[in-house]
Formats: structure tokens, sequence, C-alpha cells
């Protein structure tokens, strides 16, 4: 299985992605794009939701 490591542009840890991920298909089409891992891409989607809700 091929897998590669990419740094997250926010917390600047190292992540792998692997063959067959929605993330490894857009390294793929994008090899000089920035990415971010998976913890800070669940970060982003709760301070999103909070303030939508905090828009209600």
């Amino acid at each position: 299985m091929i897998s590669y490591s990419l740094r997250c542009i926010f917390c600047k840890k190292t992540f792998e992605v692997v063959e067959g991920s929605k993330k490894y298909r857009l390294y793929k089409q994008n090899m000089q794009g920035k990415f971010s891992c998976e913890d800070c891409d669940r970060r982003i989607e709760l301070e999103a939701r909070k303030g939508l809700l905090g828009k209600l």
C-alpha cells in the first residue's frame, strides 16, 4: 500500500495519507498544496459549527 507523509499547516505535525483516502487523491492532484491533519480538520469543523450556531 502506498502512503505519503505530509506536514500539517496548523500544528506542524507529520501525518500519513494512505492510498484510497480522500486526502491521498487531493495530494496526488496537487502535490504542492497545503494540507491539515485529522485533528485540525475536526477542530476547524467544530469551530465553524459553533460560529454558525452562535449566529442563530
